[in-house]
């Protein structure tokens, strides 16, 4: 993967670890796949930078709740600490699980069904898979996909402790170098990304579970295409944004809505994307993948679009980057959460319907609808391909407020949040009927999404941070 990114997420604290040579494990970071809150079964990826040794056959990790890291501790005390000395079936009793890598030395490591310095010791195995990827003639980094654990007590926070430890023995029992003291959590940050294809875009959130503060900025990679985070070495992703150092209270969440990355409108461009969130203080990183859905390579590439109530009339106004082929487009309008109807056409300004450079469209229309109306553009080929612009809401005639909620009420858990005024930079809380802060968005600039809704009445807090002025909106979500 290249080095130059929804990952995606997920998770991490700091590092602190005994090293011996040739087992310098760095450079690590935790992509959290899905946690199921009811039976806490966990899944996530582990990846880190080790040092080149083709003399170690083997290797073995061992994975711990922070609160039972190398207990019994009486059994500890000489661990690791000769050639013989490695962990055996009493000294992991409390740990969560063991993972075995054979072949290690080798470009094509394989994940091992037995231990070899304990058979009474039954390693994870079911699907797992192990990647390594060069770096450098001294350096390579390794990606274990889909550990999957039961960690019970999953309500909360989820530290992780973890041992690395090599082998260089044909018979692979004997210790020739580790790595202790890996510290990680997999609910914090936590990190989930997004990739959107109109506008062509990442979205993505970082959220502090924690309990004190914690400065973080985001990294976001284009995937070489292999989905395996790799952010240095061969084949590495590439680096397209550095966010600045944002802190976080616990609760927090640096979040990017519609984030369009260098690139983003380039033709034909169907990537991946990696976001990766770096916590001031430790060594351990969150990635979460980005995923491509599938994006069409782009014909009409729309800058803008927007839509405004003036009284009885609509204004409709967009603007092209580029055009290739296009006829032009349909207008279509949804009245609540009626069907959409095409209102009108407009033919593309384009010469033969292709350009480079940015055209202007404009289209008033009557609209004296008390309610939400919706709108989209519809972009049509010459060869009758199409394709939708996002869609832009607006007041019905008679509200005043400037934010939109709908559909509200909600029969799916769902609902759009839309900011008639584009300009300003918003605070948002989602707040149930007994006071509590359910969500909560910091730096909002554009339109959110609120999904997972349990029936009930909730009060949308809006803070425009410019000139501090409030409003509420209820919003209704009731049982299908």
């Amino acid at each position: 993967m290249k080095k130059n990114l929804f990952f995606v997420f997920i998770v991490l604290f700091g590092m602190y670890a005994q090293l011996n040579a040739q087992c310098t494990v760095s450079r690590v970071s935790v992509e959290l796949v899905s946690i199921n809150t009811t039976t806490c079964q966990v899944k996530f990826n582990l990846s880190w930078q080790q040092e080149v040794n083709n003399g170690n056959k083997f290797a073995y990790i061992h994975l711990w709740k922070a609160a039972n890291y190398h207990t019994p501790a009486a059994n500890w005390a000489t661990i690791y600490s000769n050639p013989t000395s490695a962990p055996k079936a009493p000294d992991l009793v409390n740990s969560l699980g063991t993972i075995s890598i054979f072949n290690n030395g080798t470009p094509t490591p394989t994940i091992g069904t037995t231990y070899p310095a304990d058979a009474a010791v039954i390693p994870l195995t079911t699907g797992l898979s192990v990647i390594k990827t060069p770096i450098s003639g001294t350096s390579e980094r390794m990606t274990i996909k889909n550990i999957t654990l039961i960690i019970s007590g999953c309500s909360g926070l989820l530290p992780l402790e973890a041992d690395v430890w090599a082998s260089q023995a044909a018979n692979g029992r004997n210790v020739h170098c580790v790595t202790q003291g890996l510290s990680f959590d997999l609910k914090s940050p936590r990190v989930v990304a997004l990739k959107i294809c109109s506008p062509r875009s990442v979205s993505f959130g970082i959220t502090n579970n924690g309990a004190t503060n914690m400065t973080v900025h985001y990294v976001l990679y284009t995937d070489n295409g292999d989905l395996f985070f790799n952010p240095d070495g061969v084949g590495f992703d590439s680096t397209l944004l550095t966010g600045a150092d944002t802190t976080l209270a616990p609760g927090g969440t640096l979040a990017r809505v519609n984030l369009v990355y260098p690139g983003a409108t380039s033709f034909n461009q169907l990537i991946s994307l990696w976001v990766e969130a770096v916590v001031t203080g430790s060594s351990v990183t969150t990635n979460a993948l980005a995923l491509d859905p599938g994006c069409f390579p782009l014909v009409v590439s729309f800058q803008s679009f927007s839509a405004k109530r003036n009284h009885s009339i609509v204004e409709l106004k967009w603007v092209t980057a580029t055009e290739a082929n296009n006829t032009g487009f349909e207008l279509q309008k949804q009245i609540g959460t009626g069907s959409w109807q095409t209102i009108a056409f407009v033919p593309s300004q384009a010469p033969a319907g292709n350009s480079n450079s940015e055209l202007y469209y404009t289209y008033n229309d009557f609209n004296n609808s008390k309610g939400i109306s919706n709108y989209r553009l519809r972009q049509v080929d010459f060869d009758g391909k199409f394709k939708y612009s996002d869609i832009r809401s607006v007041r019905g005639e008679s509200q005043i407020s400037k934010i939109i909620v709908y559909p509200n009420p909600s029969f799916d858990g769902k609902a759009n949040v839309v900011f008639e005024d584009a300009n300003g930079i918003r605070d948002v809380s989602l707040i149930d009927m007994n006071g509590r802060i359910m969500k909560q968005w910091k730096g909002v600039t554009n339109n959110i999404q609120i999904d997972n809704l349990s029936p009930g009445i909730y009060g949308l807090r809006v803070i425009i941070r410019e000139t501090g002025e409030q409003s509420i909106e209820k919003i209704v979500v009731k049982n299908r």
